[in-house]
């Protein structure tokens, strides 16, 4: 068993008209999906439900959500105690993790527990927002929702909130599900529209675009027409700029009541009973933006934005949260669009897609249900799709495209690697020349280990250049690591001994620099150089070579042959041995040498006599 299956942002609810997943079209795809899991156990090691399994978002504000016994009740086919879950879990032997997203965040192990399994296997919650399915002490794979890298969707709690954790995106989700409750006929649901299922929803509110804008405009001034962040550099006046959109979630709530008609003053039931308005929201809210940047940093904030305007940088986040916990493949969901590869990159990054799209969406080839699979051995992952052929529904190889780190990226990854190295190394001091370092160089790395950071340049003309010093624990020794990449010049790097690569390339020799191209990586290996030790009783030689059995032969600087049992012993001079300059052994352990004369000569064994090679040509030393 070395596979892991990812599942994630099914989105199923009671089968209100408002809600994604839709029991009578969606659920045959989804036992499909399951299906599979099941006839292929014998090589399947664990089922993960990534979040947004359940969906308790996307439901008309004048009515709780459902709680999750009435989803439950729902869709027996799925939840019952013979439903398609339940089976699963047997199947794998209770191997089935569930990872918390936005739209069930407030899902808890006893709600799980209330899914019956006739053996007594409950699916097991994650406790946490990231999952190490190999086991806290082995990060290689990282899995998360994704949620908590959006600035309107990770969970808020501010301790001003009274209804944390609940994020300003529940409430987009509620005012847009009024709406639709209002637009749909008699008997349709939202599976029916083109585009359902769309996690941001940003089609009916497309002013919100030319709000941001707008709420810049008196910092960008001439620059309005360039893109944000650049636009903000070039004006030179960062701080004024993100202090204008620190209101962006008073402007989001906004839009969102005047597109809708919600209004601002209409209660929107909560799932836990209470009730809260646009207007109350925009208060407990006020401060999101300026949260996330005191927290983290502008730009971030900025990146956290635009992962849930338009899911840019869920690849960056991707990295960053590889970099920082060692991981080298993450998985995420959240964007309802399947990725498959990080461009550029030093890890890997898959996105699982979604589970319900819109009828007409499948109809037309334009989405699928997707879900992905992990093999643990070498980290190879696929994306696959549920596709109804006829009357059946078949799991196929899936289209995913793959994602990019960021736009124009100078940026530096720099990895030290330690694993052959015979100290400890502390960090003595750090600098970014130009750029700033989204993962710091670690503080301690340890005899045996390999680490990675990343230096990223700054929206503008410089690159990131900057450098790091470690002290090793034993001897004290300083080693300054350099590295940059710079926007107008060469690639460069220094330290230790290193490899380096550029943009998609391969990497280069020893010590070889690829001076352009960008991000630039840089390989530095801190290796223990190796000393050579005095041999007691070794002589004084001229050549020596070794017999296939560990024995040796040599060229004393008498220049005669010597043979050697082992080491150490005794050199024995050899019968017949001539006088020689140079000596090898062939293959079959025939003897090549060096004559004095500079002939070559060869022996059968070191108690033979030498035969000279008819036109050996005249010679200094012989090599195999």
């Amino acid at each position: 068993m070395n596979k892991i299956v990812v599942l994630s942002d099914i989105h199923i609810g009671n089968n209100t008209p408002t809600v994604w997943y839709q029991k009578s079209f969606h659920e045959s795809y989804l036992v499909a999906a399951l299906d599979w899991v099941k006839s292929n156990t014998e090589s399947i090691q664990e089922l993960i439900l990534l979040g947004d399994v359940i969906d308790f978002w996307t439901y008309p504000a004048e009515e709780q959500p459902p709680s999750f016994d009435a989803i439950i009740a729902a869709n027996p086919n799925i939840f019952g105690s013979n439903g398609k879950l339940s089976q699963v879990l047997t199947a794998l032997k209770g191997k089935v993790t569930y990872v918390r997203g936005n739209h069930d965040m407030s899902i808890t192990q006893a709600d799980l527990n209330k899914i019956q399994n006739p053996n007594g296997y409950k699916i097991k919650l994650c406790p946490d927002d990231i999952y190490y399915p190999l086991g806290n002490a082995n990060r290689r794979i990282a899995c998360t929702h994704g949620h908590i890298y959006a600035l309107f969707n990770a969970p808020y709690n501010n301790s001003s909130s009274p209804i944390a954790p609940l994020p300003v995106g529940h409430f987009v989700s509620r005012a847009v599900a009024s709406k639709r409750k209002k637009e749909l006929q008699p008997g349709q649901t939202v599976a029916e529209l083109n585009d359902s299922g769309d996690p941001g929803m940003w089609e009916i509110i497309p002013r919100f675009g030319r709000i941001l804008v707008e709420a810049l405009a008196p910092v960008l001034g001439s620059n309005i027409g360039l893109p944000a962040v650049v636009a903000i550099v070039l004006s030179g006046r960062t701080a004024r700029a993100w202090d204008a959109l620190s209101s962006i979630a008073k402007l989001l709530l906004s839009n969102v009541s005047d597109v809708t008609g919600l209004g601002d003053t209409q209660p929107i039931k909560l799932p836990n009973g209470k009730q809260i308005t646009i207007e109350e929201a925009k208060k407990i809210y006020d401060n999101l933006f300026s949260d996330w940047r005191n927290k983290n940093d502008f730009l971030t904030a900025y990146k956290a934005l635009m992962a849930d305007w338009r899911s840019w940088y869920m690849g960056w986040f991707a990295q960053k949260l590889a970099f920082e916990v060692g991981a080298d493949l993450v998985v995420m969901g959240h964007t309802h669009t399947p990725i498959s590869g990080l461009s550029n990159s030093l890890i890997q990054y898959i996105n699982t897609g979604f589970n319900c799209p819109s009828v007409p969406d499948i109809g037309i080839g334009k989405k699928h249900p997707t879900f992905v699979t992990i093999n643990v051995d070498n980290l190879c992952t696929d994306v696959l799709q549920v596709v109804k052929e006829g009357n059946s529904y078949n799991i196929k190889s899936g289209d995913a495209q793959r994602d990019i780190v960021a736009e124009n990226d100078f940026s530096c990854y720099v990895i030290i690697d330690n694993s052959n190295g015979n100290s400890d190394l502390r960090r003595k001091d750090f600098q970014a020349k130009h750029g700033h370092y989204i993962v710091l160089p670690p503080e301690i790395i340890k005899r045996g280990e390999t680490v990675r950071f990343w230096l990223q340049d700054y929206p503008g003309i410089y690159g990131a250049e900057g450098s790091v010093k470690y002290v090793k624990q034993d001897n004290q020794q300083e080693i300054r690591f350099t590295y940059g990449c710079p926007f107008v010049s060469s690639n460069y790097c220094s330290g230790t001994n290193f490899y380096t690569k550029s943009a998609n390339l391969s990497w280069g020799n020893l010590n070889e620099t690829k001076t352009s191209g960008h991000p630039f990586v840089v390989r530095f290996l801190n290796k223990v150089e190796s000393r050579w030790e005095l041999v007691r009783d070794g002589g004084k030689l001229l050549s020596v070579a070794e017999m296939k059995d560990g024995s040796f032969v040599g060229i004393g600087i008498d220049n005669q042959l010597y043979t050697l049992a082992t080491l150490p012993s005794t050199w024995k001079l050899a019968k017949n041995g001539g006088k020689l300059l140079s000596v090898a052994i062939l293959k079959d352990e025939i003897i090549v040498g060096v004559g004095t004369d500079n002939q070559l000569y060869t022996l059968d064994t070191s108690t033979s006599r030498w035969k000279l090679v008819g036109e050996g040509g005249k010679l200094l030393s012989v090599a195999t």
